[in-house]
């Protein structure tokens, strides 16, 4: 019986607020890796992307300060809905340098158009007075929209001596991680392969070498009992093939098959979505890509018919 006959499940074996591990079964691998692709690179989130500043008398270029800010991550659950999408924003940006004059071409520029980005603001000063040296945290970032604040407020920005002082002005808009990694909603999504941990009895001579070569999985879920005279798994599930236990344990005393119809999915939230909205994304995002590849093969059917 292939996949297509047999039912599609799916059952979350983690879940926290930043971690998810979903058990896919009867899915093709294609898809899945699909699915992790389109969260690590197209599901959009909010960051600063441009930055103005109108005073740095900090130890660091203003170029690394701005490296720093757009990296800080941004909450963007309501700014997935409430910002245009970045396609939307880049047209809008081509239209307003298209009008820029000749003359004006080398000054900055900078687009006002509506419901594409929203500001985010940083003045902090160490006055001369002070005999200690001052960070500057994320937690300190004023921004013009309330539901776009740092997802951490701890994250040092710059640290400011005596007398010193950064004032800046900085637009966060939504992109993907396909442009830049600080718009990916993700920190590490991977699918990996479900093992069948087969084991064998073993003679008695073995049993000091079993015992000392469990020790060796990495995600700790083999143990040798005595009494069954075997090398035991706690949960295939947890297995990560890394096969360091066949290199170690008596020879054929264990065997590590990978499930051929059976995948686990897994991610880490940066932060700025949870685990849910991004999941939900991508899958609306790879129903979309379908629909539209459908859509252009009837087109072309029709017309060659």
């Amino acid at each position: 019986m292939s996949n297509t006959d047999q039912e599609i499940n799916v059952k979350i074996l983690k879940l926290t607020d930043t971690y998810i591990e979903l058990l896919f079964s009867n899915i093709p691998l294609p898809i899945l890796n699909a699915i992790r692709r389109i969260i690590q690179l197209e599901v959009p989130t909010l960051a600063i992307d441009e930055v103005i500043f109108y005073e740095n008398s900090s130890p660091l270029y203003d170029e690394v300060i701005s490296h720093r800010l757009g990296l800080i991550p941004l909450r963007s659950e309501e700014a997935i809905r409430r910002y245009r999408p970045p396609e939307e924003c880049a047209k809008c940006m081509e239209t307003y340098y298209a009008e820029i004059p000749e003359e004006e071409a080398a000054r900055p520029k900078t687009s006002e158009c509506e419901n594409c980005f929203t500001y985010i603001r940083g003045s902090v000063e160490n006055p001369d007075t002070s005999s200690e040296l001052k960070t500057f945290y994320s937690g300190e970032l004023l921004s013009d929209d309330p539901y776009v604040q740092p997802v951490y407020k701890e994250i040092p920005i710059v640290i400011l001596g005596p007398g010193q002082k950064i004032s800046f002005d900085a637009k966060a808009r939504l992109g993907r991680g396909i442009e830049h990694v600080k718009w990916s909603p993700v920190s590490v999504a991977g699918v990996r392969y479900v093992a069948k941990i087969h084991t064998e009895i073993l003679s008695e001579e073995k049993f000091s070498q079993a015992e000392e070569c469990v020790n060796y999985c990495p995600v700790n879920i083999l143990f040798f009992s005595r009494e069954e005279r075997r090398i035991i798994s706690k949960n295939d599930l947890e297995c990560i093939l890394c096969n360091q236990c066949l290199k170690r344990c008596p020879e054929e005393s264990i065997k590590i098959i990978p499930q051929e119809n059976r995948f686990i999915l897994f991610f880490e939230s940066v932060g700025q979505l949870s685990v849910k909205t991004i999941l939900m994304e991508a899958l609306n995002m790879l129903i979309n890509k379908i629909d539209y590849l459908l859509k252009q093969i009837e087109t072309e059917v029709s017309k060659s018919g």
